[in-house]
């Protein structure tokens, strides 16, 4: 079945569940999310090669578990849900929780990793933006990321990760002050 007209995110997902999965629209799921996916999982694991390989197993989980949506949120928050829980996952099964020293380069640098797979285009600000969010722990990285790259409200922050708005927001705000304290040195 064909979709002419502009459908919101809740009724493409509406009709799909409905349907029975047809493939078809799922495939316009996927068009609508796919970059965001990638990107929101680009972030937690930091390497192109994990970040594609999530983001394929988040399409697998949203097929596999969509009748599950309860339709009293937004979809972007329960695919971005998944797409959280799979990178943490990720992370736990390799025994990543958190050792960026992998990720130096032989120069002690992050540059080759950040840059890797990316559509940056590789000025100077941006690797420096990088480097300054590498060096936050876990959690505010996160929050930074979805507030700044994805300008999601803490309501759907706290939606994704579990967290209260109130500890996303002191996570934010600490967050900040590390990255222009980062950016003042370097």
């Amino acid at each position: 079945m064909q979709i002419n007209q502009p459908i919101s995110d809740q009724e493409l997902f509406k009709r799909f569940v409905d349907e029975g999965k047809p493939e078809n629209l799922f495939r316009i799921i996927m068009d609508r999310f796919k970059q965001k996916v990638y990107w929101q999982v680009r972030r937690i694991l930091l390497l192109h090669d994990d970040a594609d390989e999530v983001s394929q197993i988040v399409f697998i989980k949203l097929w596999q578990n969509a009748e599950s949506f309860k339709f009293n949120s937004a979809l972007s928050s329960f695919i971005f849900r998944i797409a959280y829980n799979e990178s943490i996952t990720y992370l736990k099964h390799k025994n990543r929780f958190r050792s960026f020293d992998e990720l130096l380069d032989s120069d002690g640098h992050y540059s080759k990793s950040i840059t890797q797979g990316s559509e940056m285009d590789g000025n100077e600000i941006a690797l420096k933006l990088q480097n300054a969010l590498l060096k936050l722990p876990e959690k505010q990285r996160l929050v930074f990321n979805y507030r700044y790259y994805d300008d999601l409200p803490y309501k759907e922050i706290s939606d994704i990760t579990g967290t209260s708005e109130g500890a996303l927001k002191a996570n934010y705000h600490h967050a900040v002050e590390k990255i222009k304290l980062f950016l003042e040195l370097n």
